[in-house]
């Protein structure tokens, strides 16, 4: 497979910044990459190195770490450099890399070579990303449960029921002439328990999506009245375009604080107002949409822009904060906002912070409190969702179909549908089939 880059750390200012190239064979083609260029180093080693931009300038200095194939991460050679995080010069090295002969890796492409060495199963890379993505250390901790092996996935646990009922049908089958007889009922019995652990399953995963999503906060309001910057304030990052020209922002955008008790989802919405900009009225569509997801609005009026949220959206179920912003230009009337903020000054930005944090914190502690068990086998990703849903199909099928077909044409749908086991959890071998068999009937006694 040719060779990737890619940074593993975000492009921001920050202490260190990581490079990261998988591929085969990347020495000596990479070795020029370093100041002077590097013969293939020892593997599992740590170097201190020089590093050289497209016209062989020094750019920087740091660590390299080198793993060989297929003892790496993605089972291929695998180069990381640490490096000095300054998102323009590691913007550059990843330039001269892709010179190199590098590709621009795609999104979890590491993580997909990984999976395609047998580094890791799917249910497992699914089961990171969650817990990348996790919104608080509780979700953190139950998903690491998981992960780690501590626990085992509803995929895996479905995976063995579906077996004990593929073990039945053999038993059946190939006993027929002995002793050992397979009830019908039994087998109903069965695709039943199935049945129930899915829809279990699949309620636990649609109750959580809102869990996962987090405490989540819409930054909108009429346009003009500074949304973008205040929504740059929270976040201390110039993650929107600010700019005086009403209607700037098209589309929301999202940016993470971490806090104590778990993220605080910013999202920055365009401004609403009647327009006949197309792209804008998608923007503002979202928006609108969007107020009845989140946990938290922030309706942001200024001297520029006043109004009434209640007038221009309607009463909705979520929380509605009115924020006063550019109050430094002049105060609001009174009784007009929750909370009076300059995002130029920094007046007042403290106040409303700690109270996102209040609710963060209020939030959280709810949440976990109220699914109490339901973080024990949550669905990875929104794959298994679906998964289960044709699984819970095929077995309504085989139910229905019991009495009126015969023990081989039903376990031949079985060993079909078992495919899509296979698809979701990786391989389920004959073997294993029997060996289930073997324990749980005690043949050969």
């Amino acid at each position: 497979m040719d060779p990737i880059v890619s940074a593993a750390t975000r492009l921001i200012s920050q202490p260190v910044g990581i490079i990261r190239l998988s591929g085969n064979g990347l020495f000596p083609k990479f070795s020029t990459l370093m100041i002077p260029p590097m013969e293939e180093p020892e593997p599992r080693r740590i170097y201190r190195i020089r590093v050289r931009d497209r016209d062989g300038q020094p750019i920087d200095d740091g660590l390299l770490l080198y793993f060989k194939s297929p003892h790496s991460l993605t089972g291929e050679d695998v180069l990381e450099l640490q490096l000095h995080g300054n998102p323009h010069s590691l913007r550059k090295i990843i330039s001269h890399a892709i010179c190199l002969g590098a590709r621009q890796a795609r999104p979890g492409e590491f993580l997909y070579r990984a999976y395609l060495h047998h580094k890791i199963s799917l249910l497992k890379a699914e089961s990171l990303n969650k817990l990348i993505q996790a919104p608080s250390f509780e979700q953190y901790r139950s998903q690491f449960q998981e992960y780690s092996g501590q626990r085992r996935s509803p995929i895996d646990l479905l995976r063995e029921q579906w077996m004990d009922l593929i073990g039945l049908f053999y038993v059946a089958l190939d006993h027929s002439e002995d002793d050992i007889v397979v009830e019908k009922d039994l087998i109903l019995q069965r695709i039943q328990d199935i049945l129930e652990s899915i829809r279990l399953y699949r309620k636990a995963y649609r109750h959580s999506k809102k869990r996962w999503k987090g405490f989540s906060v819409l930054i909108t309001g009429p346009v003009n009245s500074g949304k973008s910057s205040l929504f740059n304030r929270l976040l201390g990052d110039s993650r929107a375009l600010v700019s005086d020209i009403p209607g700037t922002t098209r589309d929301l955008l999202e940016g993470r604080i971490s806090s104590e008790f778990g993220d605080i989802i910013l999202l920055d919405s365009a401004g609403i107002r009647k327009t006949g900009d197309d792209i804008e009225k998608q923007g503002i569509r979202r928006a609108i949409k969007e107020i009845n997801d989140v946990s938290l609005v922030l309706w942001v009026n200024s001297p520029d822009m006043d109004s009434n949220p209640e007038i221009v959206i309607g009463k909705r179920k979520t929380g509605i904060v009115r924020v006063w912003n550019k109050c430094d230009l002049r105060p609001a009337g009174k009784g007009h906002s929750d909370f009076e903020v300059s995002s130029r000054t920094r007046k007042g930005i403290s106040r409303l912070y700690r109270f996102l944090e209040e609710k963060a914190q209020s939030y959280y502690q709810d949440e976990n409190e109220e699914e109490g068990n339901l973080l024990e086998g949550d669905l990875s990703s929104h794959r298994q969702y679906l998964f289960l849903d044709r699984l819970a199909k095929h077995l309504v099928s085989l139910r229905d179909s019991l009495e009126q077909r015969s023990w081989e044409i039903l376990l031949h749908d079985l060993e079909r549908y078992n495919q899509e086991i296979q698809l979701a959890s990786g391989l389920v071998t004959h073997q294993m089939i029997y060996d289930r068999v073997f324990q749980s009937f005690c043949i050969g006694k």
